[in-house]
């Protein structure tokens, strides 16, 4: 039934006064991930120079950055990189995500499943490292890096945190959580008040990462890549990304990196072979 024929009607004042406030449709927002790409494309968090310097590719974020240099030193080098979307909107809910020109979305755990696919050659069960010492020896250098390394990284350059990711389930890890020993609240030890917030002790961070960028150099050695391996691993990109950020920081955090000139002319021969071809984000 119509409902010029319903025997409900709305009382003329009501009408009039609801014709006041007309319903509109707003097209819905645009997804980023809708745009049509023509080749693999990693999103990551912005540069930190973009503003300086255009050509500038690379994360301020050390994770993207390790994909970035982890998918180029795979020999995949016709990728693109974007940074205009917002970092909850990746695939877990944080960057780096890969879009595939078909419309997948790839989380860095498929990443490397999806470059063993497409070098046809999937790393063996040394997952690239000449003997299966190296192989279980680099894990303690992912922990040293992932560790003191990241902590004094993390306090150097303080992330500004948004609402969104504050209340993000998102995997990142806090960063009193990679230093031993944790850290004791801010409050909570003699008040009523449950613990809340920690206090860094900063300069014991500085002194581990210090320590760290002396056994790096010292296993590094005239080597091409860390622990003699012939060709490039994850454990060289994790290094390139930890390394360059750290020659991006402030001076007190870049001068324990320019005290080894092996470091830095290793990053500085890493950093050529994984600058991207492209820009993506402004196609």
């Amino acid at each position: 039934m119509s409902s010029t024929n319903s025997v409900f009607t709305i009382p003329e004042p009501i009408r009039k006064f609801f014709s006041s406030f007309p319903l509109h449709t707003y097209p819905a927002p645009e997804n980023p991930y809708s745009k049509s790409i023509t080749k693999p494309t990693l999103w990551i968090e912005p540069p930190r120079k973009l503003e300086v310097d255009e050509k500038d590719h690379f994360s301020r974020d050390v994770e993207c950055l390790k994909w970035q240099a982890y998918l180029s030193l795979r020999g995949i080098k016709d990728f693109d990189v974007r940074w205009d979307v917002a970092g909850e909107a990746g695939v877990g809910g944080h960057l780096p995500t890969l879009q595939l020109p078909n419309g997948k979305l790839l989380s860095t755990l498929r990443i490397p499943m999806w470059a063993d696919t497409v070098q046809n050659s999937p790393i063996d069960t040394l997952e690239g490292y000449k003997d299966a010492e190296a192989r279980d020896e680099s894990r303690a250098w992912v922990s040293l890096l992932e560790g003191p390394v990241h902590s004094e990284l993390e306090i150097a350059n303080p992330k500004e945190r948004t609402l969104a990711a504050l209340l993000s389930d998102s995997p990142r890890r806090a960063l009193e959580s990679v230093i031993h020993p944790p850290p004791a609240p801010l409050s909570g030890i003699s008040t009523p008040f449950p613990p809340s917030g920690v206090q860094i002790p900063s300069y014991p961070v500085y002194l581990r990462y210090r320590k760290a960028m002396q056994s790096l150099s010292d296993r590094l050695g005239t080597d091409e890549w860390l622990l003699g391996s012939s060709s490039p691993t994850a454990l060289d990109a994790l290094l390139f990304a930890y390394l360059y950020t750290a020659l991006q920081s402030p001076l007190a955090v870049r001068r324990e990196v320019e005290r080894h000139p092996n470091l830095t002319n290793w990053e500085r021969r890493v950093r050529s072979m994984v600058t991207p071809q492209k820009d993506a984000s402004t196609s």
